[in-house]
């Protein structure tokens, strides 16, 4: 084994025990030996993504990508760095063309999925309610949604399968919601995945939530929700209509929350036939509610229909493809994914 090959396995090792400062060192190494390291490249933008500084990284995946154009892991590592710098057009551009390759090699049947993380109901529940309590006080307008809001009026407690949990706010009272969770132990995540809604943060316990913000649309009048960045045209973001929002108070051996007056109407919005179980429900993708299939929207769909078929899913990719209500019928590589997921399955 050559010298520069176990520095680059070491790197890698790093960066899988998520030591990232020591793993960029490492790369960076690899790179003053050899700057033409696809591997080196690829992992270090992705560092630069956790960071937050993935656009530093454009120039020299571009390189890497002219250099090994079947590269599909580089061409979507490129459109995340692009979603990242805010260049939408270009971010689908390099999903799509991820997919294209993908769809194009052999199926990596050496690929492991994480494994999943345990997911303890009681103590989920117990900070959804504690923290609606604690907002309520507050005189912070919010409510279960999402995910929470579905096992709490289908099954009466958290989803088992679930993985976080989920409060809307009033979008006006985003930063004071915040401010509240911060002095409570919470920590903002990811830098929210360079969202500004929702927001999500974890708590000490091991808890995640989404934090998401409702607003009426200034033109439409409508309540809209989903996921927003900062700093492009509004109509770009992932957005999701609801019905008029509005609160009742509620008693719980946590003390008193609100809670939607009219849950069902927001149930059927977001998923459509709720009232049927379907753990394969993806509701980034598949949500019924959104609004258009706006670039943000493509972002999250491309993305994750390409890990999908990373993973090998077939199953799930086909399901979800079933799901999707807003692509073009006559979109070809739509078509080859669809045709793809079926041939794997037979």
């Amino acid at each position: 084994m050559s010298t520069i090959h176990a520095e680059l396995i070491k790197a890698v090792e790093l960066y899988q025990q998520n030591q990232y400062q020591l793993a960029r060192g490492q790369f960076e190494y690899v790179l003053s030996q050899d700057n033409s390291c696809l591997i080196a490249h690829r992992y270090l933008a992705e560092i630069a993504l956790i960071e937050g500084t993935a656009k530093n990284h454009i120039e020299s995946l571009i390189a890497s990508l002219a250099a090994h154009p079947t590269s599909s892991e580089t061409s979507h590592t490129l459109g995340m760095c692009y979603q990242q710098a805010r260049e939408l057009p270009q971010a689908v551009e390099q999903y799509r063309h991820a997919l294209e390759v993908l769809l194009n090699t052999p199926p990596n049947h050496s690929y492991k999925p994480k494994p999943n993380v345990e997911f303890d109901t009681e103590i989920h529940e117990s900070l959804l309610w504690q923290t609606l309590a604690l907002f309520r006080q507050a005189n912070i307008k919010s409510f279960a949604t999402a995910g929470s809001l579905l096992g709490i009026i289908r099954e009466g407690a958290i989803l088992p399968f679930d993985k976080d949990i989920d409060i809307g706010v009033d979008w006006g009272q985003m930063e004071q919601a915040i401010t509240l969770l911060k002095s409570q132990g919470w920590h903002e995540h990811m830098r929210s995945y360079d969202l500004i809604n929702p927001r999500c943060f974890a708590h000490p316990d091991g808890v995640t939530m989404d934090l998401c913000g409702f607003g009426v649309d200034t033109v439409s009048q409508r309540t809209i929700c989903g996921l927003w960045m900062s700093d492009i045209p509004f109509e770009w973001n992932r957005i999701t209509e609801y019905p008029t929002i509005n609160l009742v108070e509620k008693i719980t051996p946590h003390g008193n929350v609100w809670h939607l007056t009219q849950p069902e109407l927001t149930l059927n919005a977001l998923y459509g036939d709720w009232q049927t179980p379907d753990p394969l429900f993806d509701t980034i993708l598949c949500a019924k509610n959104i609004r258009s299939f706006s670039l943000l929207t493509q972002c999250f769909v491309y993305s994750r229909l390409y890990k999908l078929c990373l993973m090998s899913e077939w199953g799930k990719l086909e399901h979800t493809l079933n799901q999707l209500s807003f692509f073009d019928k006559h979109d070809i590589l739509i078509n080859k994914l669809t045709d793809k997921a079926k041939s794997m399955q037979t």
